[in-house]
């Protein structure tokens, strides 16, 4: 499982068992952006995202944003806001549950209603079954966070999949915490402390901006 990328971790929570998906809280792209952070090629500014290590990654996903972050910022090399990031990735996830295909973690099928072909994607259940436990086990604070982790945490808070997951109370508490860059300890460092709260705040806009039908 540590292999994964932070958005492939996200999108296998985000599948259903039936093979649909949770479309409320897709905001795959929020997920990229922390494992951008993760390997140092963006960071933050307030809510704005700029370039810092333009070199090809080796993931054609990450590369692609990296090029889009670079456009939009023009010339100057502006700094782009995350919200305006994950509103245009907003259509990534299928990009991810293929990956995921490939790795043996999700099955494809492609199904018709009325003619129409639509996809459906499986996720392996005992991985995704693995992601939730170790998120309940951080929600408990049973287990030690670290960058990666919190940043997962705090983007299944952030976007409304702990609704799904039947966390207590004061788990989804705790996960709320996290998502706002606080008490994340030691082993969370101050980078990813600030990301967490960034990203949470820029996931949340991005979801009132599509339910107000905004862009």
């Amino acid at each position: 499982m540590t292999s994964l990328t932070l958005p492939e971790e996200f999108v296998l929570l985000l599948q259903r068992e039936t093979g649909s998906h949770h479309s409320t809280a897709d905001h795959t792209g929020a997920a990229e952006l922390g494992e951008l952070v993760l390997r140092s090629r963006v960071s933050f500014t307030g809510k704005k995202v700029q370039v810092d290590d333009p070199n090809p990654t080796g993931l054609g996903w990450a590369d692609e944003c990296i090029a889009y972050l670079q456009q939009k910022g023009g010339p100057k090399a502006k700094p782009v806001a995350a919200t305006t990031f994950i509103q245009r990735r907003r259509n990534v996830r299928k990009l991810h549950c293929a990956g995921l295909v490939e790795r043996g973690l999700m099955r494809h099928e492609q199904r018709t209603a009325l003619f129409i072909p639509y996809d459906r994607y499986f996720p392996d259940q005992a991985a995704r079954t693995a992601l939730i436990d170790g998120i309940r086990s951080i929600a408990r604070n049973e287990r030690e966070l670290d960058d990666r982790s919190a940043l997962l945490a705090a983007l299944v808070h952030a976007t409304g999949l702990v609704k799904y997951f039947g966390f207590e109370r004061a788990e989804r508490k705790r996960l709320k915490e996290i998502s706002k860059g606080e008490e994340l300890g030691k082993a969370v460092t101050q980078v990813i402390a600030a990301t967490t709260a960034a990203i949470t705040a820029s996931t949340v806009a991005a979801s009132a901006a599509v339910t107000t039908g905004g862009s």
